[in-house]
């Protein structure tokens, strides 16, 4: 069983399961003496023993620390526009699984998502950040994505700090992804935008910035839909789905 704990993990140290772990142990009826994989997102994988469970608390050993390589070589930074019901959930939960190494959501004016309040907005991102967790329990990952606050399209363009090429998704580009000359040791920051698209005032904004339209295939994907593709198509690329 493979679990998330948030915190540090000390080796050969016995410490009680945060309450949601322990909780998933108890639901799969673990039993004093079981072992457990468990994580923290420091890039390590922990070997534990489950030594005592009193009716609030379960309690392990842990016994060995190991780094696992399941990180992808090549960075990619999913910049999202916000989507109704469970795709943006999708979206986050198959990046993850895919290796995305980083995560920003936007706000763009054809978006149909507000998040109106602060508490609305804690909710929501407490939420995404536990489906991206769920996702790396599954897939093997001892490193989580980072998540960002969600920002107006300018704004991102403006203060995105890292180093990688920048492109868009736009069914009418000139240039497919397997185009992209991306050089050695570069990332690529993915923008992907709305159900009803960009606006031309965000397509020159973007290439204004230095952003690249990109084309993937002749169909129109839905918005859930593309940067999953994408992903797994710079994946095989340049980084580790061979």
């Amino acid at each position: 069983m493979r679990l998330y704990c948030n915190g540090t993990i000390i080796l050969n140290e016995e410490f009680a399961l945060p309450e949601t772990a322990a909780h998933h142990a108890r639901v799969v009826r673990a039993q004093v003496g079981d072992l457990l994989d468990l994580f923290n997102g420091d890039g390590y994988a922990y070997l534990a023993q489950i030594s005592r469970m009193e009716r609030k608390h379960v309690f392990v050993l842990v016994q060995n620390k190991e780094q696992q390589h399941r990180e992808s070589p090549f960075p990619i930074h999913l910049a999202v526009v916000l989507s109704k019901g469970d795709r943006l959930d999708w979206s986050l939960q198959k990046a993850t699984e895919l290796g995305i190494h980083r995560i920003s959501l936007l706000t763009s004016s054809r978006c149909e998502v507000h998040l109106r309040g602060e508490d609305r907005l804690d909710r929501k991102m407490q939420h995404w950040q536990q489906v991206i967790i769920s996702a790396c329990e599954q897939s093997g990952r001892c490193c989580i994505p980072q998540l960002t606050q969600p920002a107006p399209l300018q704004d991102f363009l403006q203060r995105v700090d890292d180093t990688n090429d920048r492109i868009f998704l736009e069914p009418s580009a000139h240039t497919g992804i397997t185009q992209l000359q991306v050089a050695p040791g570069q990332g690529i920051t993915l923008l992907v935008g709305p159900e009803g698209g960009w606006s031309d005032e965000e397509r020159s904004q973007m290439v204004h910035s230095g952003c690249q339209a990109t084309r993937l295939g002749p169909r129109i994907l839905r918005t859930e839909t593309a940067p999953l593709a994408a992903i797994a198509v710079l994946q095989g690329l340049y980084g580790d789905l061979h």
